[in-house]
């Protein structure tokens, strides 16, 4: 039952309980029909969140099942936009262009796709969330993305950071109603980049990937890229490698945190300025020159970065007293990156 959670409701075997929820998370990531098929499971994802939710008010946030409880909705997580029933996907959209439609009432000539509809649409409301959930509805609530955070801040268990970060990840990826307020919540009311930031300097590497992957998702959203990039700019610089990075996960997390910052840069001079003055244009000059004839995904995004920072005039001075030349940022190779993003 939901409300507070009285100790004589505990469970009558922690083993058991244990094992059936690592069961369920092999069972979790078996693809699209799987996770169609689990989501429809009565009472599943209720009971789940709720056994979360106990524990983090028990101050249990290492407990082994909980570990398993959130890699399960993680998993439940993915994809969530595109394989949402009808019922739910059709009732958030159409409430969505309702509000979407009156204020787009008053933009005028502009262009449905300029700059200034996209920045109404990512300041649309999310349709009233219901305040006692049931199901499927848990995966995007405010309550279960609270505690995710709660989680990132309170566990030391590298598993339960990566799924707690990984399901908001997978929650924020796209730009429809639930992957944009949902990224509105965790930067602008749930103080969430704190936590995330802090991911960025663990010694795991897949936490501190995850992290600057839900960053990157994070800084898709022009509202809020000023707030990311005046919390995370020297975080997000700090691990940028000093040489080409060599290993699988390095190469990704080094190409992600390019991307993220390219995002934070475009709109914005005093961010690129902010860039500058950190000292890490020369770290993402050696990463965009790579090694050899194959660039690897980290060169392309340093790369595809340098080119846009050239795009602020106003910055062409500064670059030149810092001793960089044009070269550095608009190159054959920095040129071919950048539009074969555009391509």
């Amino acid at each position: 039952p939901e409300g507070d959670y009285p100790k004589a409701n505990g469970l009558l075997d922690f083993d058991i309980f244990y094992n059936v929820t690592g069961c369920l998370r092999n069972m979790s990531s078996a693809g699209p029909d799987g996770r169609k098929v689990m989501r429809r499971c009565d009472g599943l994802i209720d009971s789940l969140v709720h056994y979360v939710r106990g524990t983090i008010a028990d101050y249990q946030p290492d407990d082994k099942a909980t570990e398993n409880c959130v890699c399960i909705l993680h998993n439940l997580s993915y994809q969530l936009e595109a394989e949402l029933p009808e019922k739910y996907s059709q009732s958030i959209y159409m409430q969505n262009r309702n509000i979407q439609t009156n204020s787009n009432k008053s933009i005028g000539c502009f262009g449905s796709r300029s700059r200034k509809v996209k920045e109404q649409y990512q300041d649309t409301p999310m349709p009233e969330e219901r305040s006692s959930p049931r199901g499927i509805e848990w995966l995007w609530h405010s309550i279960v993305i609270r505690m995710y955070l709660s989680l990132i801040a309170k566990s030391s268990r590298n598993y339960t950071q990566e799924a707690s970060l990984g399901a908001l990840q997978n929650l924020t990826a796209g730009s429809g109603p639930i992957p944009t307020s949902v990224a509105r919540m965790v930067v602008q009311k749930e103080n969430g980049l704190q936590h995330t930031r802090k991911m960025l300097h663990v010694g795991d590497p897949s936490v501190k990937k995850t992290a600057v992957s839900l960053l990157r998702n994070l800084s898709r959203n022009l509202s809020l890229q000023n707030e990311i990039a005046k919390e995370t700019l020297p975080d997000l610089v700090s691990i940028i490698p000093d040489t080409v990075p060599s290993t699988d996960l390095l190469i990704e997390t080094t190409a992600s945190a390019c991307y993220t910052l390219n995002n934070l840069m475009q709109n914005s001079y005093q961010n690129a300025r902010d860039l500058l003055n950190t000292g890490g244009l020369q770290k993402i000059m050696t990463i965009s020159i790579g090694e050899g004839y194959a660039p690897n995904k980290a060169s392309k995004a340093a790369s595809v970065l340098l080119y846009s920072l050239w795009a602020h005039t106003e910055l062409h001075n500064a670059y030149k007293k810092a001793q960089f030349k044009k070269t550095d940022f608009v190159n054959s190779r920095t040129a071919k990156a950048s539009h074969s993003l555009k391509d």
